[in-house]
């Protein structure tokens, strides 16, 4: 689609719905073929809607559907070359065309954009790129950034309608078919009958919404290109204004790898800081980043404004026992009972963010609210657990790995590393005891030298300082740059982690606690800017009938952490001391630029799933005009809260 041209047509909801209730077989090639050939009109719905307000609807659909049929997933062909097509269409616009010099790419480099050398993600692929694109105003200095991933997850989840995935309207059709069917099992031939099953809650929900024709699913449209859509549709009639009549500077930036290791926006943050020091001198007010919200409910929680989000502390734990014959239990150590101790004592945690209840001296719960205004941050779970072997052994596991997924609205990296230190040696002796007792009970000569046994509780660094105490800084020096960061930043904290044990001559029983992967920091705004997002929030919402809610915090890990953000020097220290893999330590730092950044972004549901969709009413009528006033309202300060 040209930037002339932005008439992309497509069903409007009443034929979605009258398609609907044509009782076909299940679909086959022919049914697919024929759904994505539809023509017809997806106008928009009536939008409450002040006097004023401009009618965004038909060209943020537009963008979006747009934006979701360009495939691009994380880590593909597509996500690489979606920043060249996004570049191009933008190129179009009049503006760009007056004023080229400010469109351009900013390629991701090294992998996981955090430095070194520029290298395609695969063979004969382009670097994936940040996309800027920025309207000046009549030389203010003063800047809001509208920010979003172009990347998506995979489409494995559609099956045999995978190539309809980003076809948003000939999937929707697509997925009202199936799920009358399987609703009506009249509908469908004798042979899959027996087969079917009642539709799910989640199923049948997504039934109605789609049949109301204010939802349309794709891959991606929801997660968030409808929210990029949004941004773009502002910026374009942003554009189109004198600029003398623009009070600040516009300037919106697409990032790819959101899905994975938020390559994009740890590039974006540096370029950022480069804008704001350099010749260009444009100081940042506000952030808006365009993520979208999942709500099961009315919609009420999906209409938005998130005033900070929660942050991501990687822990990882390799636990080093002593391996024994599986016939001989109590000659050995067991890593796998310690690592189960200590997966009891961290998983689904119901206050992740104060003390342990169980270890001494902790007191009660923590409620945080004069931290974080009352929300408390999800509760930790496991993301991997492992043994060292890859072949069928008798003899029982030397080293288990776990890594854990922890969230926080108030602490940073060595808070929660320290916490897991102190769980993991609770963990650990209790997991000793329970062995020499189990020992003693079927009366092994080991029980009293299990009895007698204290695990060795280690941080990475003290790991690495034994290891180059014992064999020299140079060999852990090789041991690292031997190892690729990426994709699977796990894998290679792992590897590391076992090598330094094995240099250092390590043996168990013992815990070594890091942070395994990219670190995501917490943030929130002012107290200041809180009071003025009411007030202008309360004034949207009565004048368009949108009630908007501001939160707290969002929840889902996203680039917020790392646009407007910078890294303090302790927590700079903890990470480059507890890191294995010096790549990951990409994130925010002296060079970015600091602001406030607030989520405002579309809803809809299952995102990341097949029945991802997204709510049009609100995400291409309300949620631009919303980013439009926010543009346009007074002076925001220009400060978050220290962390």
């Amino acid at each position: 689609m040209s930037a002339s041209n932005p008439t992309d047509r497509a069903p409007a909801a009443h034929d979605l719905q009258n398609h609907s209730n044509r009782a076909d077989s299940s679909p086959s090639s022919a049914d697919l073929s024929s759904v994505s050939q539809s023509s017809a009109d997806l106008s928009g719905p009536d939008l409450p809607r002040a006097a004023d307000a401009h009618d965004w609807f038909p060209r943020t659909q537009s963008l979006a559907l747009t934006l979701t049929r360009w495939p691009s997933v994380t880590g593909t062909d597509g996500e690489a070359r979606f920043g060249a097509r996004l570049r191009d269409l933008l190129a179009g616009w009049p503006h760009f065309r007056q004023h080229p010099q400010d469109l351009w790419l900013s390629p991701v480099t090294g992998p996981s954009g955090g430095g070194g050398a520029a290298q395609p993600d695969g063979p004969g692929q382009p670097l994936p790129a940040n996309v800027f694109a920025l309207v000046r105003s009549g030389g203010a200095a003063d800047t809001v950034v509208l920010s979003g991933h172009y990347d998506t997850v995979g489409t494995g989840p559609y099956g045999p309608l995978a190539e309809l995935a980003t076809e948003p309207e000939a999937l929707t059709r697509a997925l009202i078919q199936e799920l009358e069917r399987r609703a009506d099992p009249a509908r469908l031939t004798d042979g899959a009958q027996s087969a079917a099953q009642p539709l799910r809650h989640a199923e049948a929900l997504a039934l109605a919404d789609l049949r109301s024709g204010d939802f349309l699913a794709g891959r991606g449209l929801l997660d968030m290109k409808g929210g990029l859509a949004a941004g773009l549709a502002v910026l374009e009639r942003y554009a189109a204004l004198p600029d003398w009549q623009r009070p600040v500077n516009l300037l919106l930036v697409a990032s790819p790898d959101e899905e994975n290791l938020s390559r994009g926006a740890r590039g974006a943050a540096s370029q950022l800081g480069g804008l704001c020091a350099g010749p260009d001198g444009l100081r940042v007010r506000l952030g808006i980043n365009l993520d979208a919200t999942n709500d099961v409910g009315t919609g009420a929680d999906g209409q938005a404004a998130y005033l900070g989000t929660v942050g991501k502390v990687p822990v990882t734990a390799l636990v080093v026992g002593r391996a024994t014959h599986a016939s001989y239990p109590f000659d050995g150590t067991s890593a796998a009972l310690i690592a189960a101790e200590l997966l009891r004592r961290v998983e689904g945690h119901p206050d992740p963010e104060g003390p342990h209840p169980e270890e001494p001296g902790t007191g009660g719960p923590d409620t945080h609210t004069a931290d974080t205004r009352g929300t408390q941050a999800p509760p930790p779970v496991c993301l991997e657990l492992r043994d060292d072997r890859d072949r069928y052994d008798v003899t029982t596991p030397a080293q288990v790995w776990c890594a854990f997924n922890v969230l926080t609205y108030r602490r940073g990296p060595q808070d929660v590393l320290d916490q897991f230190m102190t769980l993991a040696a609770h963990a650990a002796q209790e997991a000793l005891g329970t062995l020499a007792a189990q020992a003693a009970r079927w009366g092994s000569a080991s029980a009293a030298g299990l009895a007698a046994q204290r695990a060795l509780i280690l941080s990475f660094a003290q790991l690495r300082a034994l290891a180059a105490g014992r064999a020299g800084e140079t060999a852990v020096q090789s041991v690292i740059t031997a190892v690729p960061p990426g994709p699977d930043p796990l894998r290679a904290s792992r590897t590391i982690t076992q090598q330094l044990v094995a240099l250092a001559a390590l043996e168990g029983p013992a815990v070594i606690v890091g942070l395994g992967a990219v670190y995501y920091p917490h943030t929130r705004v002012s107290d200041e800017l809180h009071a003025s997002l009411n007030a202008e929030l309360t004034r949207f919402s009565q004048q368009t009938g949108y009630e908007v809610r501001v939160r707290p915090a969002f929840d889902g890990i996203s680039d917020m952490s790392f646009l407007g953000h910078v890294l303090t020097p302790a927590d700079q220290a903890a990470l480059a001391a507890q890191t294995p893999h010096p790549d990951h330590l990409g994130g925010p730092h002296g060079t970015a630029a600091a602001f406030p950044t607030i989520n405002v972004g579309p809803w809809g549901r299952d995102y990341h799933q097949k029945l991802e969709r997204i709510h049009r009413p609100y995400s291409f009528g309300a949620l631009p005009e919303l980013l439009w006033r926010l543009l346009h309202c007074a002076d925001w300060p220009s400060q978050t809260d220290p962390a």
